[in-house]
């Protein structure tokens, strides 16, 4: 883009090579891009290799595959960015063609999800109790008010303070009540949402109540919230609240910075975003001139000048940049942008280093005597940083939130399901294997109830095998790229792997809720994990093995259904050489117990026959709880 005769920007084609001659950066538009783990890998011998879920990838970000690679159906949309796959440009054209003629708000609308900082989610029943008793209420404050001769509720509360509780409570039911309405108007004009009217007959159990908070409309936010990359659990929080006021171009424009972020990253390869600042501002570090220099949000510096060359700082100029390329242009698409240079502690080899911080730390098992469950209150949550040796200095690049393990339910070889603590390892390790599209073996203790899911199969739903679960994809245990944390082997000897990964998930709230945990890995946001492999990978010495051929098969059995479960890879590897150093602190051990629990728990609440329990030697170690449940089956509890 340059600066026109009028004083607008315009188009410049310009070659490739002449481009990268004046130091400018390209940034791929095409629809065909992936990350750096999932581009087409060559051996040392030049051979192509291939990548099992790169197909995938780039079909779940058109929107042409689903997340099993079939074909999506007509009119679908996938809405991945919680999961790590941005819209492709061909995608998000689309979206701005079809909102420049519905805003999907209205200044009444946007006023009524403006007035609430959040909106509770009751039960259906609640809210059936509350659709009765509220209106009555409100007609005896509007008689109060009209006795008391005052213009307002809240002059009311200041006049009789006795009412001022109940005033509150129909305030705050009628105000979120209105924002329900409008939520519902929003998400109605933007289709997430079928009108009652207009659902069949025969699909009754997917009508959607006006006014009611119930399973069809949870749904339709959480679809909502899925396009837009919010993270709040299907509830209409702070976040979702402003996206729901906003004109659909405003969205689509925000969609568009957050898809361009991700391939300006990747251009660019750098990671910095500011995740290390702290209130004093950002770490710094002695250049070798002897000055200290502050370490830079790399990914908003650089986003924010390829926006403001490219035109895209208002919705009005992306739209205008859609309306001049049709969407097949977008097949093969780059865009040439000036960058400024990357700090001198930049090298093709980098030596860097990761620290995982176990944050607070509780052994004891998370329900009561009483087997009320209660999670520990942490202070300090886990994190994950990312550390490059610089002059004798170690920069922190990056610091994410992340997972340690916690009590996880586990299936016992008697069939009967137990509470087992997952733990994290602690220590020094390496990281010397990368997997890209990882499958996870489910082991024997996996509970077969998730092994299962339902889904349409030629026109009817029918139970099959979850490979969403398995892998590879976004939705997977691994997610979509994993890092094997193992104990190097010394001498002849392999590597010890004890079955801990740093990789990508689709379970943010594992991640960003305070009572959040994983089976004993540390999780990422697939889209930062992808981030975090796609930099190491590129500055450090790398041997690309390619697809790791399998042949894993297991049977199973639920409600009287047999299942197969085939998996012929285990992902796409690169291998590190040297492997990177990986160290996990202990964190603050906090809490009873100072070291976890080796044994199963009973379930809070469920009742074992005697040879279901565990053993009597770990029971002293257990709880009172697994004492309470060995007392009941002595009784002849079922």
């Amino acid at each position: 883009m340059v600066d026109g005769s009028n004083g607008q920007k315009e188009e410049k084609w310009i070659p490739a090579e002449k481009a990268l001659a004046d130091g400018l950066t390209l940034v791929d538009f095409s629809d065909e891009w992936t990350p750096y783990l999932f581009e087409e890998q060559r051996d040392q011998e030049g051979k192509l290799l291939p990548n099992r879920y790169r197909r995938v990838f780039i079909g779940l970000a058109n929107d042409q595959l689903d997340s099993d690679g079939e074909p999506l159906d007509a009119g679908s949309k996938n809405y991945l960015e919680l999961y790590g796959i941005f819209p492709s440009f061909s995608v998000l054209r689309e979206r701005f063609l079809k909102d420049e003629a519905q805003s999907c708000i209205d200044p009444e609308s946007a006023a009524d999800l403006q007035a609430v900082k959040a909106v509770s989610f009751p039960s259906l029943a609640q809210q059936r109790r509350d659709a009765i008793r509220q209106p009555k209420i409100g007609k005896e404050l509007e008689k109060a008010r009209l006795a008391s001769r005052v213009e307002t509720l809240d002059e009311l509360a200041d006049k009789q303070p006795k009412l001022a509780p109940k005033i509150k409570e129909y305030q705050r039911w009628s105000s979120a009540g209105k924002a329900v309405a409008a939520a519902e108007k929003r998400l109605i004009c933007e289709g997430f949402l079928t009108p009652p009217e207009q659902v069949p007959a025969k699909a009754r159990n997917t009508k959607h109540q006006m006014g009611v908070q119930d399973p069809p409309f949870s749904n339709a936010l959480r679809r909502f919230q899925q396009k837009h990359m919010i993270y709040e659990g299907h509830a209409l929080r702070p976040k979702t609240l402003a996206a729901l006021s906003r004109p659909t171009l405003d969205n689509d424009h925000e969609g568009l910075l957050r898809a361009l972020r991700e391939r300006v990253i990747a251009a660019a390869d750098v990671l910095e975003d500011g995740s290390t600042d702290t209130k004093s501002g950002p770490p710094t570090y002695q250049n070798k001139a002897g000055e200290r220099i502050p370490m830079r949000n790399l990914a908003e510096e650089y986003t924010n000048a390829a926006v403001v060359q490219l035109g895209f700082d208002k919705p009005e100029g992306a739209l205008a940049f859609f309306k001049r390329h049709e969407a097949k242009a977008f097949k093969r698409f780059r865009a040439a942008v000036k960058f400024a240079p990357r700090p001198e502690y930049y090298s093709a080899h980098m030596e860097l280093s990761i620290v995982v911080d176990r944050g607070d730390v509780y052994y004891d098992p998370w329900f009561d005597d009483k087997d009320h469950w209660k999670y520990p209150v942490r202070q300090r949550f886990p994190s994950l940083t990312l550390y490059a040796d610089y002059q004798g200095q170690k920069l922190p690049l990056v610091r994410w939130r992340t997972t340690i393990g916690g009590w996880r339910a586990e299936q016992g070889s008697n069939g009967y399901e137990y509470y087992r603590y997952k733990g994290s390892d602690v220590g020094p390790r390496v990281l010397r294997k990368v997997s890209a599209g990882p499958v996870w073996i489910a082991p024997e203790s996996t509970p077969i109830r998730g092994l299962v899911k339902n889904k349409k199969v030629n026109g009817r739903y029918q139970n099959v095998v979850n490979y969403d679960e398995l892998g590879p994809g976004y939705l997977s245990a691994y997610g979509v790229v994993a890092g094997y944390f193992v104990i190097p082997g010394q001498g002849d000897a392999p590597d010890v792997d004890r079955g801990i990964r740093a990789h990508g998930s689709s379970d943010y709230l594992s991640m960003y809720s305070a009572n959040g945990y994983s089976h004993g890995c540390h999780r990422l946001p697939n889209h930062l994990a992808i981030r975090l492999y796609d930099f190491i990978l590129q500055h450090r010495n790398t041997i690309v093995h390619g697809d790791a051929p399998m042949d894993f098969a297991r049977q199973f059995l639920l409600s009287d259904q047999v299942y197969e479960m085939r998996i012929p890879s285990r992902g796409f590897e690169f291998e590190l050489d040297p492997p990177m150093s990986v160290n996990v602190l202990e964190g603050n051990i906090k809490g009873t117990l100072q070291k976890p629990v080796e044994g199963p728990v009973p379930k809070p609440g469920v009742r074992y026959p005697p040879s279901a329990l565990p053993p009597e030697d770990e029971v002293d170690t257990i709880s009172t709880a697994t004492q309470r449940a060995r007392a009941a089956a002595d009784k002849g509890a079922p």
